[in-house]
């Protein structure tokens, strides 16, 4: 009974062990946190001054990898972080663009 109890906790750790693993493992997301997380947060969200974040500026760009040289001027680590952006970017697009089309229709 003992065993089936460990090995259901062993099980049900793994996942949390795997993401973990998968995190510390993005060369992008190093950069990023160590580099800008703190003014703009890991996740580039946190608003600055003006009200804006991060990934709404860069969602608002044609390119925005070349629009994070101007503080990250090592293009290899330029492209990390992009590459751990580019699916918030889009995310945000996403969200900007659902936002137009409501506020399109409420008119």
């Amino acid at each position: 009974m003992k065993s089936i109890i460990f090995a259901t906790m062993i099980a049900a750790l793994l996942p949390l062990q795997q993401k973990e693993t998968t995190l510390t493992s993005d060369p992008g997301k190093a950069i990023f946190t160590s580099r800008c997380g703190t003014c703009h947060d890991a996740d580039a969200s946190k608003k600055l001054p003006d009200g804006t974040t991060l990934l709404r500026r860069l969602a608002k760009n044609k390119d925005p990898e070349m629009r994070l040289a101007t503080r990250l001027k090592n293009e290899q680590e330029r492209h990390q972080v992009f590459l751990y952006l580019q699916p918030m970017i889009e995310r945000e697009r996403l969200s900007e663009s659902r936002q137009g089309s409501v506020a399109s229709r409420l008119k």
